[in-house]
């Protein structure tokens, strides 16, 4: 069972209040998935959906008839037919004319493809966000171990400068530099070990769980990303801009619809006693628009279907810039790690090697050793950064394209 399966069996149902964390290790696709479908971030989101299939279940519902009932006895003259006592029944049933019920049932219906696309769009958003989280707290995690190694590396040079002091071959200023570096670093995995904690923070808090801290488990190594055209993938921004203009544009219509006048069947029964006498009635009530039009709801409405149509145009131009921005910085960050690998990244054992060599031999003094070490442990902080760098700009070049609303990158 990998990372992945063991996130999806602890998810809790969204009812629950304190939702239990996910286990303290988790890679990457474990954690794009939580992302999309366990968080309790988008499981808020969801709600959402619930209440626009209640505004459907609304929209279609009829109108419900009125039933009115009067019993009089007059005081002074006669009812109906000359009786003592008068009783009327009536019913009342409001006519959709206007094709209003229809209307809103469509507008309903658009309402909650809006709402679905809606929670897509944040299932992406967030699942970027955590992924990019996720690589910042295994670079965390790295950068960590590394400045620990490297003060575990000038612990034994200390021992070597400390030796060849002992046999006159060093002087106490070079003991001295070690330990000045020394401290230098002890500060700077003080300083890791802040920024691993504020990492595991970050992802806790993206994913909305807590006392949660997470250890990211996974090799940092730049993603393979699929080689499926763009026109594969919908962007979810833009599916959400046009779900939500096709929302306001049938918002429109039921406005429209709204215009025609209020028409109601009617019919009704009365009858009296003392002597009896029985008469029904079959008529229809019509509202008169001279007062109000409802043509400001109109107004209204279509004023929201233009900004909809303008945020839809917006939109679509956000995608393209953000995909053209993340690919470049793709195409920027793959050249840098290469040319690193290929200029530096194999001769850093050979670097480590020369500079003990010279030093043993009295070639070098213990400033060069040192700065070797330190070059040595620099660089390779710089390429977990560029790797970092790379995988970052890939999760939200996926994002831009819409590859990760529910399949890992």
């Amino acid at each position: 069972m990998n990372f992945r399966h063991l996130v999806l069996l602890l998810i809790l149902p969204v009812s629950q209040a304190q939702p239990v964390p996910p286990p303290e290790q988790i890679d990457l696709p474990a954690v794009l998935d939580l992302a999309r479908a366990g968080s309790p971030r988008i499981a808020l989101e969801r709600q959402d959906i619930e209440l626009a299939r209640a505004e459907r279940r609304i929209a279609s519902a009829l109108p419900n008839p009125t039933l009115s009932y009067a019993r009089t006895r007059p005081g002074s003259g006669a009812a109906l037919f000359d009786g003592s006592r008068q009783q009327d029944v009536g019913v009342e049933l409001p006519l959709l004319i206007g094709g209003q019920r229809g209307a809103r049932t469509e507008a309903a219906e658009r309402g909650i493809e809006a709402a679905q696309a809606r929670v897509q769009l944040s299932a992406n958003e967030l699942a970027a966000e955590a992924g990019a989280a996720h690589v910042g707290l295994l670079a965390a995690q790295l950068r960590m171990e590394l400045v620990a190694e490297s003060l575990r590396e000038l612990q034994r040079l200390r021992g070597i400068v400390a030796g060849r002091q002992a046999s006159g071959m060093a002087s106490a200023y070079d003991l001295l530099r070690v330990d000045v570096e020394l401290v230098a670093w002890r500060n700077r995995l003080a300083d890791a070990r802040a920024e691993l904690a504020d990492r595991q923070g970050q992802l806790a808090g993206l994913l909305g769980y807590a006392d949660w801290r997470p250890q990211a488990v996974g090799e940092l190594r730049p993603l393979q990303l699929s080689a499926a055209s763009l026109d594969a993938y919908i962007a979810p921004l833009a599916l959400a801009a046009r779900r939500e203009e096709e929302a306001a544009i049938a918002a429109t219509e039921v406005a429209r619809s709204e215009r025609y006048p209020a028409v109601a069947l009617q019919a009704g029964r009365t009858w009296t006693r003392e002597p009896y006498g029985a008469t029904s009635t079959l008529g229809l009530a019509v509202e008169i628009p001279l007062l109000d039009t409802r043509g400001g709801a109109l107004d209204r409405a279509r004023a929201q279907a233009t900004t909809a149509s303008l945020r839809r145009q917006l939109a679509e131009a956000t995608v393209a810039a953000e995909l053209q921005r993340y690919q470049t910085q793709v195409s920027e960050r793959t050249l840098a790690l290469a040319a690193f690998e290929q200029d530096v990244g194999q001769r850093l054992p050979q670097l480590r090697q020369m500079a003990e060599d010279a030093y043993r031999l009295g070639r070098s003094p213990v400033i060069e050793l040192l700065d070797s070490t330190r070059s040595r442990y620099e660089l390779q902080l710089s390429r977990i950064d560029l790797v970092a760098a790379l995988m970052e700009a890939q999760l939200r070049l996926q994002a831009a394209r819409g590859a990760l609303s529910s399949t890992g990158p």
